[in-house]
């Protein structure tokens, strides 16, 4: 049996679905110089032009385009029953790792609304901060603020933005106790009270906070026991504000600056169990 390099084929399959070799360098986590060298062995294997190359644009031949409909289909072919063979008689768990924000405010409703579509895919659950080694862990996927990942798939969840809230809908933010987040070293981008009332130019006399917690459930308990009020992300906290365990309150906004995200090892994203997920999740 004559196959070509699969690592070609592979990186070849990649640049004709994204259009270039840069985008499907960023998926693979290679240079786009490596995905030009392994089409171009790919080619030579073939003894066929696969693509037209003009200045930073690529373009199949029509024998390319022909090449990529039969290679694409055989891929996804071996994937899929690969995924079926590995996942369907052990029923391995999916493994999720989460910040204690996403884990315990924010994905309960979405794990499940994956549990009824995906019944079959048993789910573990891991609540941890920054950094994590998805490789070493053994972890499917990632969910968390922000952060720098090259050598993973990286999708926006969502941008939210700090509201001040609290257990009384009358509580004034220029009165009441300030509860801060202790956001940590790796997401220290979030601004907190201080900021706050700089940036909107709001008169309070004491701009220290009366108590800090370690993560946002934390001051979510703490503000919910009536030790004052905070300012936290209005997406993630959605389900106590709909709920009524916590309260919006009067007062400006300040916008975080970087999306929630969800991160996953680029061979392991086109899996059916991950592509179901980042739906339930509402990966943009």
């Amino acid at each position: 049996m004559k196959l070509p390099p699969l690592n070609a084929l592979r990186a070849f399959e990649c640049a004709a679905r994204t259009g270039s070799f840069s985008a499907a360098g960023a998926e693979l986590g290679v240079s786009s110089a490596a995905v030009s060298m392994q089409v171009k062995n790919l080619e030579e294997w073939l003894g066929l032009k696969l693509f037209t190359r003009r200045a930073n644009q690529v373009r199949l031949t029509d024998a390319g385009r022909d090449y990529y409909q039969k290679a694409a289909m055989s891929l996804a072919e071996i994937a899929s029953f690969t995924e079926a063979l590995t996942e369907g008689g052990t029923r391995r768990p999916l493994v999720i790792s989460a910040t204690p924000a996403l884990a315990q405010l924010w994905l309960p409703e979405r794990l499940k609304a994956f549990g009824e579509v995906r019944p079959d895919v048993p789910l573990r659950l891991r609540i941890e901060d920054d950094r994590i080694d998805l490789e070493a862990e053994g972890i499917d996927a990632r969910l968390t603020y922000g952060g720098e990942h090259p050598e993973h798939r990286t999708q926006p969840l969502f941008t939210d933005r700090l509201v001040p809230v609290g257990m009384d809908p009358h509580m004034d933010i220029r009165t009441a106790p300030l509860v801060e987040v202790s956001w940590g070293e790796t997401i220290s981008s979030v601004q907190g009270w201080r900021q706050y009332f700089v940036q909107h130019a709001v008169e309070r006399q004491d701009l220290a906070a009366a108590i800090i917690g370690q993560s946002v459930p934390s001051v979510v308990a703490l503000v919910q026991a009536g030790l004052g009020i905070a300012l936290l992300p209005e997406q993630v906290v959605g389900g106590e504000i709909r709920a009524g365990r916590l309260h919006r309150l009067d007062g400006p906004v300040l916008d975080m600056p970087r999306p929630y995200v969800l991160v996953t090892a680029h061979y392991k994203s086109r899996s059916r169990r991950l592509r179901t997920l980042a739906e339930v999740l509402g990966v943009r």
